[in-house]
């Protein structure tokens, strides 16, 4: 994992300390798609959940196809993110975070 990855990784804890709620998880990944690559999504998403990464990649995919979250919910979670530190397009704006790991 890279220091980006890293970096967003440990936002992710800063905001979820207790792990991610079930109601957050699809729009938390469907939001972190938005600015990452699936791939990366998967491994920072993995590894914040103690998950594999290939379950969670497939989950990054439906939730950009077959179970695409709600907009509520995507807004309710970005609105979570961005109450701890800084605005979530300028934590995840690193070019870093859009390609491969």
């Amino acid at each position: 994992m890279n220091d980006a990855l890293r970096e967003a990784l440990a936002h992710l804890r800063r905001v979820y300390p207790r792990g991610v709620p079930e109601a957050d998880y699809m729009a938390l990944i469907a939001v972190l798609a938005d600015r990452m690559s699936e791939e990366n999504v998967a491994i920072v998403v993995a590894e914040l959940i103690d998950g594999e990464v290939l379950v969670v990649a497939n989950d990054v995919a439906a939730a950009q196809s077959v179970r695409v979250p709600a907009a509520a919910a995507r807004a309710r979670v970005r609105s979570t993110l961005e109450s701890v530190g800084r605005h979530l397009d300028a934590e995840l704006s690193d070019r870093r975070l859009c390609w491969g790991a």
